[in-house]
């Protein structure tokens, strides 16, 4: 008798066991959610349930599952339902200032991602003209919202044409510097450096100009110097090198600008031996102004002629390698010379003279954007001044022409362009050359003040669109325009509650509009209908005055009432949105 009641009692405690083992899990509290209601009626018969069972739990309305669903799975495991029965509230679409949602939802699932923009002279939190953000279970990835300009610091900056910048930043801080650099053959028009202040970037960005007919600063020997000194120079200008003391020139003593380099440059070498000259040869009518009685190379003496008499020549001679330059000569002033002649666009540097005597000269200068041609220095012969310089017109761009011909100018152009310059221009967005200008033309060279301005003609309209097709439902986001070039592209949005099926963007491929996108209805949840098929919600909260394109509703047959229809009657009480119609299950009276 004992062992039987030992017995019995071992196999309840397995029993026990076993059913512990199998039923683990009960009834769980779904947070914003519920299981289905015939759970609750019929608890003590389901719960606890074993492991590996599923169980499914549905979200209220306005939440969603971690991974975005109204409806998901969990298992029962030994330690507890997985993953936690839980429903995250779903991210409201958010009310922008100064900005606009690209699709008309009103709600986001989770993971669900939105694109917002920002109208103008606003940036989005990354600093952009639109962003994209993700709903998670804590909000949306980054708070949507649209600011200054001037309340981001400063933005990210964008590649210069032919050149570069360092350091390249997505966003840049308050006192951030950034230097600027160009590519071979190009200048920097502007200053290289800019600084992140609290209302942006100042000064502006500079730009990379091509150097054209411009040379760099001349490349000067060791132990030399150069004349004269410029902080530009041009085609065709030249720089005399001369040697210090004690070195003599090796190679030509003169850099000439040609296509913007310049010539190869000479040498200064060492003397090796101080090779003396003897003294310096004597002139007729004229004395040398002797300062010693050993003259080395690089030393100098200067002449000066008697009175009647005026100097032809350079009043200089230098001591190189033991000879004496040329010596000048002093001629007879039989004849003086009135006021040099007058220049246009010029004048001379100094005073004039009520006359001048033979051999003295003047300077003329040009005004300021006129460019010298020949000597600047004219000398009085004979009562005869020698032929003056020349001041060659700039060009002052007329954009009047410019606009008359449908072209603008490549580079920025800071006052007037000099004489010989080239002028860079390209045709006007929606405009090509003509078929009878050649691509060289493009750019044109200043000519005294003429300007050769190309001409360009309206591109053939075969590439281009007239305005896109409208949509049902939905509209273009930002206003529509007459003509479109060839690739342009337009965004659509759609009516709030409206699904939008397709690609948002259209383009204008040659003259044609890509298939824009459809803008699909939401259902209207009809009690009349319901009630007419004798119908009743399956949970009262999904009492949606809307449902969206592609949105389940679960229905339930009224008490004394059954499902006509012969299949699973499960799946045929769940229906779908399709495009604003929703096919309402028949159920028939008892």
């Amino acid at each position: 008798m004992r062992l039987r009641y030992l017995l019995f009692i071992f196999i309840l405690f397995i029993s026990g066991e076993v059913y512990s083992e199998e039923k683990q899990c009960d009834i769980p509290a779904v947070e914003n959610g519920r299981i289905a209601q015939y759970y609750y009626t019929f608890k003590s018969f389901y719960f606890p349930m074993g492991i590996n069972k599923t169980l499914s739990f549905f979200c209220l309305a306005g939440y969603a599952t971690e991974s975005g669903k109204q409806e998901e799975k969990v298992r029962c495991t030994a330690e507890g339902w997985s993953p936690k029965p839980r429903c995250f509230k779903k991210c409201l679409k958010p009310v922008l200032r100064n900005g606009y949602v690209s699709d008309g939802k009103v709600l986001y699932k989770i993971q669900e991602s939105m694109r917002y923009g920002c109208t103008s002279g606003y940036k989005t939190t990354g600093g952009k003209n639109e962003e994209v953000v993700q709903c998670l279970p804590e909000g949306w990835s980054s708070p949507p919202s649209c600011r200054k300009e001037q309340e981001l610091m400063c933005s990210s900056l964008r590649l210069i044409e032919n050149g570069y910048f360092h350091p390249v930043k997505q966003t840049y801080e308050e006192g951030d510097v950034v230097q600027f650099f160009c590519h071979e053959n190009y200048y920097l028009s502007g200053s290289d450096l800019i600084q992140c202040y609290n209302f942006g970037w100042y000064p502006e960005s500079p730009i990379c100009e091509g150097r054209r007919n411009r040379c760099p600063p001349p490349p000067v020997p060791l132990h030399s110097k150069i004349q004269p000194h410029s902080t530009t120079y041009r085609h065709g200008e030249r720089v005399r090198i001369e040697c210090e003391l004690n070195f003599v020139i090796q190679g030509l003593g003169e850099l000439l600008c040609e296509n913007g380099k310049w010539t190869e440059p000479p040498k200064c070498i060492e003397e090796k031996e101080k090779v003396a000259c003897e003294q310096p040869p004597s002139i007729e009518h004229g004395t040398a102004q002797t300062h010693s009685e050993i003259y080395f190379s690089g030393d100098k003496v200067t002449f000066r002629c008697e009175g009647g008499y005026y100097l032809r020549g350079s009043s200089t001679i230098t001591c190189s390698r033991g000879q004496w330059t040329v010596p000048p000569e002093c001629v007879e002033n039989n004849e003086s010379c009135k006021p040099p002649p007058e220049i246009a666009n010029g004048a001379v540097v100094d005073g004039l003279l009520a006359s001048y005597t033979t051999g003295s000269s003047v300077e003329y200068r040009c005004n300021e954007y006129y460019l010298l041609r020949g000597s600047k220095t004219s000398r009085c012969e004979q009562g005869k001044w020698s032929s003056p310089p020349v001041c060659l017109e700039p060009c002052t761009i007329d954009v009047d022409h410019m606009n008359r011909n449908n072209i603008q100018m490549k580079w920025k152009y800071e006052g007037k362009v000099l004489h010989g310059d080239l002028i860079d221009f390209v045709c006007k967005q929606g405009y090509d050359l003509s078929p009878t200008t050649p691509l060289s033309e493009v750019s044109v060279q200043c000519n005294r003040g003429d300007v050769k301005y190309p001409v360009c003609v309206r591109r053939e309209s075969k590439g281009r669109c007239a305005s896109p097709p409208v949509i049902r439902n939905g509209d273009i986001v930002s206003s529509a325009a007459s003509t479109y070039e060839n690739g342009s592209s337009v965004e659509y949005q759609c009516s709030e509650n409206h699904f939008l099926q397709g690609s948002r963007e259209a383009y204008c491929v040659d003259g044609v509009w890509t298939t824009p996108p459809l803008c699909l209805e939401p259902c209207p949840l009809s009690f009349v209908e319901m009630d007419k098929n004798y119908l009743q919600l399956k949970w009262n909260f999904d009492n949606r005055p809307l449902i969206l394109h592609g949105e389940y509703i679960e229905f339930m047959c009224k008490r004394d009432a059954y499902i006509t229809e012969t299949s699973i009657s499960g799946s045929e009480l769940r229906v779908q949105c399709d495009r604003g119609k929703l096919r309402y299950p028949k159920c028939t009276p008892r």
